[in-house]
């Protein structure tokens, strides 16, 4: 099956690209930079230049196609210009959503976020409840708005099905989102963890979940894809666990963390840095929801991975990788 992939130099795109090769698919991904993707990905996968941003560029992507995985977008909750989120992630999707529908692709999957649906402080997810309001953070913003998109091309004859996951992380080409906090965690850059917390899922069970949604899910579904619940505190404590132990930071109130949201983002803007904690990060952490998952484990057949296994994996990798102290006995 001729298969292409948006995104795949990012976190779950390059876990789909290497998945589908595996599987003997022909996969084609749509990378900006071909030479630094081709050290990323394998030798099997064609290769062709374009930009979701640019849609001149996407016809030849799409020639042949018969199954899309559209995973490209920007997933971290800081930009220094917020319009960035609203160019690749809102209208990067309907470029791309519109030439598929021209090409007669077959599927298109679409990496979405838990972040459309609507929950209190603290509540749970379910798939039947979109937020219709619009959400306190540029990127989640930019993901509503490109449902809603998606939803326009997909009544033009488009057949989508959507897959929503919770924060992903796991062994990557690329350190964004939750990966961040391992690497922030093992180097000993977070003097005081945020509040709150997040629901949390494995890259090899997305993947698992992408790959299901192509197969047998119903055109327009929408698949919420998460492990667990863990708060920042928890997690920044397995992480010390599985790299052979340390003490856990101390958490900051919340108050003089979103003190230091407020501040620091103008000033990141101005002089160019990347803020300790953006306001949208920490409005996520405080949205502190949960997921509920079942759709996914009943449908497509998703086996959540054990927190403590999924960390110990991605604390090897960045291990492996250097990015991160060697275990207190190595040599």
């Amino acid at each position: 099956m001729n298969v292409l992939v948006t995104g795949a130099t990012g976190l779950i795109g390059n876990a789909l690209a290497n998945r589908l090769v595996a599987r003997g698919n022909r996969v084609r991904a749509l990378v900006r930079d071909p030479e630094r993707a081709r050290r990323i990905l394998p030798a099997e996968v064609e290769l062709v230049r374009g930009d979701v941003t640019d849609p001149e560029s996407l016809p030849a992507a799409m020639r042949g196609t018969e199954r899309l995985f559209h995973t490209a977008g920007l997933p971290e909750q800081w930009q220094p210009d917020d319009t960035l989120f609203d160019k690749v992630n809102r209208q990067g999707t309907v470029n791309v959503l519109r030439a598929a529908l021209a090409a007669g692709v077959k599927r298109v999957v679409y990496t979405s976020t838990m972040d459309v649906f609507a929950a209190p402080r603290g509540g749970t997810l379910v798939e039947t409840n979109i937020d219709p309001h619009p959400k306190p953070t540029a990127y989640e913003r930019s993901k509503q708005a490109a449902e809603r998109e998606a939803e326009v091309i997909r009544q033009q004859g488009l057949d989508v099905v959507y897959v929503n996951p919770a924060a992903v992380y796991g062994p990557s080409p690329v350190h964004v989102s939750l990966n961040t906090f391992f690497l922030q965690v093992l180097n000993r850059k977070a003097p005081a963890l945020p509040p709150g917390g997040m629901p949390v899922v494995y890259v090899d069970g997305v993947t698992d979940v992408h790959l299901a949604a192509a197969d047998r899910g119903a055109s327009g579904e929408r698949f919420l894809v998460s492990d667990t619940h863990v708060s920042n505190r928890e997690l920044a404590t397995e992480i010390l666990r599985a790299a052979g132990g340390g003490s856990t930071p101390p958490t900051a109130p919340a108050a003089l963390m979103k003190l230091l949201a407020s501040t620091s983002a103008p000033l990141a803007r101005t002089f160019g840095f990347t803020p300790l904690i953006a306001p949208g990060q920490l409005s996520f952490l405080l949205w502190d929801v949960r997921v509920d998952a079942s759709k996914a484990q009943r449908e497509l057949g998703f086996r959540p991975t054990p927190l403590s296994e999924g960390i110990a994996r991605t604390v090897a990798f960045l291990r492996e990788q250097g990015l991160v102290p060697r275990a207190p006995d190595a040599r």
